[in-house]
Parts: C-alpha cells; structure tokens; sequence
C-alpha cells in the first residue's frame, strides 16, 4: 500500500509540481520553515543530514518535527538525508521517519543497488518512503574528472530503479551542493532521457544555487521534489553571529532567536515561491 508521502510525490510528478525540502538543524529553524509554509499553505519536509540525525538522535527529531505539527497548516514530511550507512536509515525508521534517503552513489552499481534494496526492504514493512541517489551531486568534497564521471547513466538509473524499487531518484544532473562560484549547469537533455526511462518521481540536489528558471523548468520534465539546505543553515548562522556579536554579555538565547526567525523564514519563503511560481 502507497503511503501518504511517496503518493504526494507520485502526484507531484504527474502535475508538474515539486515538495521543497529543506535542511533543518533545531527547532528554530524549524519554526522558520513552518511559518513561511504556513504562508504559501504548503507542505514541506523537514530534513535530517546525518549529523544532526546523530547528534541529536532519530527519536529526538521525530519528537521535535510532531511538536511543530501543532502549528503546521499542512503536512510536515521528516527525512533523513544523505545517509551513507544502511544502519542509520535502519535507525531512522524504527524511530517513525516518514522517508529516508540510502547514498550508495559513492559506490560501485552493484553496491548501490544492494545498499539500496536492503533499505527498502526494511521500510516497506514499516510504510517509509526510500531516496536513492544515482550519478554524483558536485561540492562537499566530491571529486570529478569529467561529465561521466558525474552525470548519471539512464541504464544505471534504470537498473537501480529497477532492480532496488526506491520510491524517488536524486540523479546526478549537474547541480552541486551549497554555494558555487557561477550557476550549475543543468543537462536537461539527461534529465529528460532519465525522465523518459523510469517513471520514479525525480530528486533535484542543491538548490541553494540554482536559478529559479532552471528549477521550474526541471519540474516540468520530471523533478518533484528539491532539497534546500546551504542558504537556510547560513543565513541562521550569520543573522545568529549578527545578534550576539552586538552585545556578548547580554545574548540570551529566546531574544536571538526571535531575532533571527523571520530573516531565515524571509530566506525560505523565497526558495518556496522558487518552487511554486503560481503562488507569487
């Protein structure tokens, strides 16, 4: 049986429409997100990179992300993200994760297709929806010699779909993580024959840096869902930086923050109306 989530993005693909997914770290960030939802009265999902996921541990962001439905007008999706280790999905989802995501991009095919499978062998149990990632997202120290080395293959995406049943593919498309120095450059042409070839409803990485045409124009070729993650976590480190700085002594920690919510909820409501151009 579809759970709620992987029907959204079933749906979200078939209308030419996209669920942002943003990067969180604490409840601050959080609050930020919701309320700029709330504004466009929209779901999102909130999303766990591994190390805040072990940090804080799986449970604590569970409880954290049920506590912020309290003032969510619509659904709030917790992910996992980028986890490289089988263990951690496995952990994630006993402590009630809506979907999580198993990178086996840094292996060989076979590995990834094995990583992978294993993952969604234990979510269905559990109704989770599983991310896969095939190519390579550039930054954070990814290393690539040439467009092959990054762009992901169709057979290779066909094959990981396939033979490992993911519910959504990130594929490596030309998009990197975090800040660029000049605007990625997205291979449309591979997106579309990645499109033609898997019917997966499509994951678009780094958002922070694209240009909002190339996001709307990916939606309409297959992409629907986009993570967002760099602008949210240092427009929040620099505004937070800003406040304290001002007078060390007299920080506390509930005038900061409210302080500093609006401008990172400012930031995501931006990167919402990227997403959803019709609701400008």
């Amino acid at each position: 049986m579809t759970n709620k989530l992987t029907q959204l993005v079933q749906t979200y693909r078939q209308e030419q429409r996209c669920l942002a997914g943003f990067n969180i770290n604490d409840i601050y960030d959080l609050h930020a997100v919701a309320l700029a939802a709330n504004e466009l009265d929209l779901p999102f999902m909130a999303m766990t990179y591994p190390p805040v996921a072990e940090l804080n541990g799986t449970y604590l962001c569970r409880k954290m992300v049920d506590g912020f439905a309290k003032i969510a007008n619509n659904d709030i999706f917790l992910h996992l993200d980028h986890s490289t280790s089988v263990d951690l999905c496995k952990r994630a989802i006993d402590d009630g994760y809506d979907s999580v995501m198993i990178d086996g991009s840094h292996q060989s095919l076979k590995e990834n297709i094995a990583m992978t499978k294993e993952v969604v062998a234990y979510a269905r149990s559990a109704g989770v929806t599983v991310e896969a990632e095939i190519g390579k997202i550039m930054g954070r120290d990814v290393v690539v010699q040439c467009e092959d080395d990054y762009l992901a293959s169709v057979a290779d995406v066909k094959a990981l779909y396939e033979e490992a049943g993911p519910d959504m593919l990130a594929v490596g498309i030309g998009t990197a993580h975090g800040f660029t120095p000049t605007t990625p450059k997205i291979h449309f042409n591979r997106l579309q024959e990645i499109a033609n070839a898997v019917a997966a409803p499509l994951v678009l990485h780094g958002g922070t840096g694209i240009a909002d045409e190339d996001i709307q124009k990916a939606i309409t070729m297959g992409i629907a869902k986009i993570n967002i993650g760099t602008i949210v976590h240092t427009t929040y480190m620099r505004e937070a930086h800003k406040e304290i700085d001002a007078d060390v002594g007299a920080a506390y920690p509930p005038y900061v923050m409210k302080s500093v919510i609006p401008r990172v909820q400012e930031v995501v409501l931006d990167r919402l109306k990227a997403v959803n151009p019709h609701l400008k």
